[in-house]
């Protein structure tokens, strides 16, 4: 293993690098990665989609299955670019899925909560 120091922005890093074989690498976190992904299938009919409305990292979901939602309420925080985005219900319903969690990443147009 090597230290090395990197500067970026002004800012001084201190880096430990470990070499690996190209074959039998592999990569240890100091922390377990919970890598929970919920799929993200069809709709059912007749099914409302509050999507997200840009790319990020999931910061708070306000609501639970079986709320009762109206349209312009907040039902989640996204996290992008260091800013934190209420993202507002376009709809009237009861939740009935929850596709993204606290924490989760999420894409531009990926649902979020499903209303009924």
């Amino acid at each position: 293993m090597k230290v090395y120091k990197v500067k970026v922005n002004g800012k001084v890093y201190e880096v430990e690098v470990e070499a690996v074989d190209e074959v039998n690498g592999s990569i240890q976190t100091q922390q377990p990665v919970a890598a929970v992904k919920k799929e993200n299938g069809p709709v059912s009919e007749g099914s409302k989609v509050i999507a997200a409305p840009i790319t990020g990292k999931v910061l708070e979901v306000k609501v639970k299955v079986g709320d009762m939602v109206k349209k312009g309420q907040v039902v989640a925080i996204i996290e992008a670019m260091k800013l934190e985005n209420e993202i507002q219900s376009g709809f009237d319903g009861k939740v009935v899925e929850i596709r993204a969690g606290k924490g989760d990443d999420i894409k531009n147009k990926e649902a979020l909560i499903v209303l009924e």
